[in-house]
């Protein structure tokens, strides 16, 4: 990262607006940030952090908004800088404001591209985390990377292991292998003791299952089993003997039960053989009747026929009647009247419409004349040419304005009489300062006394009498330019006094056409128009009735013509009919058609008498041939003793089956369980002696852990890699002569003295401070290798109180060293004797009663 341009206002001491052109201030690679104590130095980096976090870490307040300063309700930062990111360098702006009020913050963040500032997100969330991306590091390592407590450094180096190894924890946060970890092994092994416990819980519940119980409950099995097969073996034979029982029971029953039946067959036999001998005649009777209830019903229907052709010609008769009636009103003159009545209501409505148009004409005449009178009187005795002549002539009289003219025609000498008093007062003057002039100087003075006449110039009422005139022709020019707008509107009316005249003629010519041959109106249309209205629905009314009545005459005489058809019909029907019994009682040989039907309620339907005597023949026949048959069978020994004890047998059989069924599934199932049980007490016997393989080795952990043991262990690892990185940046500060090395402690080698090495307490002030930057250094850059992302400056802040002026030699030569065009160094310190040496600085003022702190770039 390299910082661009950073702006603030409200932070801390900082009142008023501060800003840092990072451009400049990095050109020469190394610079310095100079200020007394308090001035507002280490604002800058809070800054940075603020912009780029929303926080500042050196804040000791609970609520961030404590940073504004007392005098504002709000602060910012925009703080633009560039950076690779996503393998590509670009430059990002982040404004960053923070309200007192609820300590509220927004945040936007802009890209540059292609010249322009575009924004790559808004809000605070959304931010934060596009920041995250871009920087990779957390706050604190951040901070940690940009700025090196020099002084610090210093007494690590020759701290004790304890302090050395402490600060190495807190830098790269190392607490997490300490304590922390030793919390999560102790954890780890409490939850390993907890689920051995669990485990030797569970088996507990199998304590009494053996390999001894498991095979006395397989032989008790095996007997069930044996004594279940012998049980079905045996229900098999029963079951067989009981059906055979029942078959032959079932016989045996079925022959009393049909023995029953020909007994009552045989007592139906002669109803039987009568009816089967009366079919022939019942025929011939249930003809008779159907034929006798036909001539009914025919002779019923030319009843009906006949009661309708009389109602039928008795409404025929009406209608003609009505349709007579109906003819009689006159259509033809109903239709001339009509017409004859529109026409007089055509003729009365244009004379209507014509007297609405001359009323019309007529009022627009009146208007015309009204507004023509109006116009006339607008301009009267108005005259365009003597006006303007008139004051033209009043501006001539000014003059042309100018004031050397006016002076010179009004004042031209009083002005000459002034300056002759003037030059004659100065030069009096300068022969009272040069004494040695005078025997020249006096005779100009009295030449020059007397020019002037004695008096002097009233410049002022020349002026003010000149301001009048102005004023005076700025008057009448206004007045000209008015009459000019005058002219314009004065033109206007006479335009529109044209059009109405010629509106005017042409309205008077409009009424004179509409009066010639007028005739008022004397009859109301809209009484006409009612009176033809109800014409209209009179003629309508009559002729639906006439058009009714021809369709009920229409309707009436059809419907007689039916009525007559039908009643013919109904007449013949009724002949057919009769004729039909009488031949039906001649073939059956009755006497009337109550003989018939008394024969037909005997018997009932012929069809359904012969059903029945066909099933009873059926019936008969069938019964006799099973008897026969169930007369060969041996149905000796089939008695209901005999199939009731054998019934017995199989129901006692069945039970002790069921029962054995029951054991045997009980005992399986027991078998089962025994079987799941052995297995599963050897896998929890099996995970028994895993955990308390786990428990072993997480106790046996938190014991190794004990002490901060594996922190130490770990931070001595930092060490060795940050001194095998500064033993490289102490070469190359020191051309090749110094180089570092960490066994337990810190030592300096010599390779102009063999490489001998030298404890660190032998160092002198400029060779500690060389060891103590390139630990500086290289503990930053082993904290931003985190992010992946280069650190391209960082700040020094103080340390140098205490180095003398050789020391301060050596300290400026090690940094030249190190800049270069993509690493700058600033230094932020009170000592003057650096100021003087740093080309390029910043100084930052004290706070004051007036103002707030201030920067200024040098």
């Amino acid at each position: 990262m390299k910082p661009v341009y950073l702006e603030f206002c409200g932070v801390n001491s900082f009142s008023e607006p501060a800003k840092i052109d990072f451009s400049r201030l990095l050109e020469f690679g190394i610079f310095g940030i100079f200020g007394d104590t308090g001035s507002g130095k280490s604002t800058i980096l809070d800054c940075i952090g603020f912009a780029l976090y929303g926080d500042v870490a050196r804040s000791r307040s609970s609520s961030i908004a404590d940073i504004i300063h007392y005098s504002a309700d709000r602060a910012y930062v925009h703080f633009e800088f560039e950076i690779v990111f996503e393998g590509r360098r670009r430059l990002f702006r982040v404004e960053r404001e923070l309200k007192r009020k609820n300590a509220a913050q927004t945040l936007r963040i802009y890209e540059k591209k292609d010249g322009a500032f575009i924004a790559a997100a808004e809000g605070v969330r959304e931010g934060n985390a596009l920041l995250e991306r871009i920087i990779g590091l957390e706050q604190r390592d951040f901070e940690k990377c940009i700025a090196l407590p020099q002084g610090e450094f210093a007494q690590f180096v020759k701290s004790s292991r304890a302090d050395r190894l402490k600060l190495v924890s807190r830098l790269f946060d190392l607490e997490a292998y300490g304590e922390s970890l030793l919390k999560r092994a102790g954890a780890k092994m409490a939850q390993a003791r907890e689920a051995l416990g669990i485990v030797q819980a569970r088996l507990e519940q199998f304590g009494a299952l053996t390999q001894e119980s498991h095979a006395a409950l397989k032989q008790r099995t095996e007997r069930l089993s044996a004594e279940e097969a012998a049980l079905r073996e045996t229900l098999v034979r029963l079951r067989e003997q009981e059906k055979q029982l029942a078959v032959r029971a079932g016989l045996r029953a079925e022959q009393e039960k049909l023995s029953g039946e020909m007994a009552r067959l045989e007592e139906r036999k002669e109803g039987m053989r009568a009816l089967s001998e009366g079919l022939e005649r019942l025929g011939k009777a249930a003809a008779a009747v159907r034929d006798a209830q036909e001539a009914d019903r025919a002779a019923l229907r030319a009843q009906r026929c006949t009661q309708a052709l009389a109602a039928a010609e008795k409404a025929e008769a009406d209608a003609q009647r009505q349709s007579d009636a109906a003819s009689l009103w006159d259509f033809a003159k109903a239709e001339a009247d009509e017409q004859a009545l529109s026409e007089r209501i055509v003729r009365a409505k244009n004379q209507a419409f014509r007297a609405g148009e001359l009323e019309k004409a007529r009022k627009k005449l009146a208007d015309v004349e009204r507004r023509l009178a109006q116009e006339r009187a607008a301009f009267a005795g108005f005259s365009y040419e003597t006006e303007r002549a008139k004051l033209q002539a009043a501006l001539d009289a000014q003059g042309d304005g100018d004031f050397l003219a006016f002076a010179e025609r009004n004042g031209k000498a009083a002005l000459l009489h002034g300056e002759y008093a003037v030059f004659a007062d100065e030069l009096s003057g300068l022969t009272e300062k040069y004494p040695v002039i005078g025997a020249d100087s006096r005779p100009l003075i009295e030449k020059y006394r007397a020019l002037s006449g004695g008096g002097t110039t009233d410049l002022a009422r020349l002026r003010e009498q000149y301001a009048r005139t102005e004023a005076e022709r700025e008057r009448l020019r206004g007045e000209l330019l008015a009459l000019e707008k005058t002219k314009g509107r004065y033109d206007a009316h006479l335009a529109e006094l044209q059009s109405l005249s010629e509106a005017r003629s042409e309205a008077s010519e409009r009424v004179k056409a509409l009066s010639d041959g007028f005739v008022p109106v004397t009859e109301p249309v809209a009484e006409l128009e009612e009176t033809l209205l109800s014409m209209r629905r009179e003629r309508k009314r009559r002729t639906q009735e006439r058009e009714t009545a021809q369709k009920l005459l229409s309707d009436a005489r059809a419907g007689r013509a039916a009525a007559q058809e039908q009643a013919r019909a109904a007449r013949e029907n009724e002949e057919n009919a009769r004729a039909r019994l009488s031949e039906s009682l001649a073939a059956g040989a009755f006497a009337d058609a109550r003989e018939a039907a008394a024969l037909r309620e005997t018997y009932g339907d012929p069809d359904e008498a012969k059903r029945r005597v066909d099933a009873y023949k059926e019936r008969y026949a069938a019964v006799r041939s099973r008897l026969r048959e169930l007369g060969k069978e041996d149905l000796s020994g089939a008695t209901e003793e005999a199939h009731a004890a054998v019934k017995a047998e199989l129901a006692a059989a069945e039970e002790r089956a069921d029962q054995c069924a029951r054991e045997l599934a009980v005992g399986r199932d027991e078998l089962a369980r025994s079987e799941e049980g052995l297995r599963r007490k050897a896998e929890l016997e099996r995970e028994r002696a895993d955990q308390e393989k786990i428990f072993a080795r997480y106790e046996r952990l938190r014991k190794l852990l004990e002490g901060n043991k594996f922190m130490e262990f770990v931070a001595e690892e930092y060490l060795q890699t940050v001194a095998e990185n500064a033993s490289g940046r102490l070469l190359s500060l020191t051309d090749g002569r110094y180089y570092l090395r960490y066994e337990g402690g810190f030592s300096v080698g010599d390779n102009f003295n063999g490489g001998a090495l030298r404890g660190v307490y032998t160092l002198s002030g400029g060779e500690t401070f060389l060891v103590s930057l390139s630990l500086a250094l290289a503990l930053s850059a082993e904290i931003c290798a985190r992010s992946l992302r280069p650190i391209e400056f960082f700040f020094l802040d103080e340390g140098f109180g205490t180095l003398d002026e050789h020391l301060i030699d050596v300290v400026m030569d090690s940094l030249e060293r190190l800049k270069n065009e993509h690493f700058s160094i600033g230094i932020i310190s009170h000592v003057e004797e650096l100021k003087h040496r740093i080309e390029r600085k910043l100084s930052v003022r004290k706070a004051t009663e007036q103002h707030g702190s201030q920067i200024v770039m040098e």
